[in-house]
């Protein structure tokens, strides 16, 4: 299919250069060392002799999945026992921003694309990298992960004809020109010009495609979708990560329809997608990780479609009064491990499959700021 050029997430990437390299106005100096530096010169309000509060997402995160992944505890992402006993659980995305944001000495971890949209908190830059839509396609941005969707394509006891031509309108419309300016400029998301979900074609243009079956289905009038969908509802399920983009184009595709199908979104994490479509309490699910074996097998059984929506990075966020500006994949381990889990080389390897043992476990803030 024709690729769509990528566009770059200029709001996001703004306020990441300016986050990462500025600092509150009442500090006494100016943090430095955000591209090489792995100490940053402490702040005369900023007590670095405090303990550091990690926060984390629950086991069905698709977040803490990609952000135990990258930074080398995959088997963390499942088994709270191998993180530190300090580490506080948050309820979602929104949830773990605000409660960074509200703890001078806490440490959490965010999708992209929200930064921005919450105050006091800043993205540090990883090794030396800053989360961009280029260093992301690039591969430079080690913290990252795709945004996958997975939908019913099959008539089933809880999906007639009309609702399953409803779930491809909405598939199309995130495929299309319209659908993509969405997900890269309205929400952040990163669309690598190698995917090939884009199809590059105007979701006007589809609807006046007759060889589509949901069109036909639905029906099209004077380039509206026809016929009175409102006692319909389309149930969006998944990621909390994902929720502003669905929900975003839901809105927009919702307005090429005389009367519409009621959108209804009950984000509750990746690990969700699959198990409300199985049980009908959802049509579309997303992921902020990729789809693992079981699932994928569960797909194919079941006649669902997987697709890879888009990319997006995952920042370590730190409350705007911190002066530190860079962070290391090492440190980050060394902040979220229980020291334990890597006591010694055959724990470390039978934790992680990795010999972390001669790591430093990192509890103060004095560890990373000079």
């Amino acid at each position: 299919m024709k690729k769509i050029l990528m566009s770059t997430i200029v709001l996001a990437s703004l306020s990441l250069l300016a986050s990462c390299n500025g600092t509150s106005s009442n500090t006494a100096t100016t943090p430095t060392g955000g591209a090489t530096g792995n100490t940053t010169p402490v702040a005369t309000d900023f007590d670095k002799s405090k303990d550091i509060k990690p926060y984390t997402r629950d086991t069905t995160s698709g977040t803490r999945d990609g952000f135990c992944t990258k930074i080398g505890i995959e088997d963390a992402k499942s088994d709270d026992t191998l993180l530190t006993a300090s580490v506080a659980q948050t309820t979602g995305n929104g949830d773990m921003m605000t409660k960074v944001a509200q703890d001078e000495y806490g440490i959490g971890y965010s999708s992209l694309a929200s930064v921005p949209t919450q105050d006091g908190i800043k993205a540090l830059t990883v090794d030396g990298v800053t989360a961009s839509s280029e260093t992301v396609v690039d591969g430079t941005y080690s913290l990252q992960r795709n945004f996958n969707m997975v939908y019913a394509t099959s008539v089933d006891s809880t999906r007639n004809a009309t609702k399953i031509a409803l779930i491809e309108s909405y598939v199309a419309f995130a495929s299309s020109i319209e659908g993509q300016a969405i997900i890269i400029d309205a929400e952040g998301g990163i669309v690598d010009p190698e995917d090939d979900f884009a199809s590059g074609k105007s979701f006007s243009d589809m609807l006046k495609d007759t060889s589509l079956d949901w069109v036909n289905t639905l029906g099209v009038e004077n380039g509206k979708i026809a016929g009175d969908y409102s006692n319909i509802q389309v149930n969006f399920v998944g990621s909390t990560s994902v929720e502003g983009m669905s929900t975003a184009l839901s809105e927009t595709w919702t307005t090429y329809f005389v009367n519409a199908p009621e959108a209804a979104h009950n984000h509750t994490g990746s690990g969700d997608a699959f198990k409300k479509l199985n049980d009908g309490t959802g049509d579309i699910g997303f992921a902020s990780r990729d789809f693992n074996a079981t699932e994928q097998a569960d797909a194919t059984s079941k006649s669902y479609t997987m697709v890879e929506l888009c990319k997006d990075a995952i920042c370590p966020i730190v409350n705007s009064a911190n002066p530190l500006t860079n962070i290391t994949i090492e440190q980050l381990r060394g902040i979220y491990v229980r020291p334990d889990a890597i006591k010694d080389k055959a724990t470390s390897e039978e934790n992680f499959g990795e010999d972390y043992s001669d790591e430093t476990p990192i509890t103060k803030w004095s560890q990373l700021i000079a």
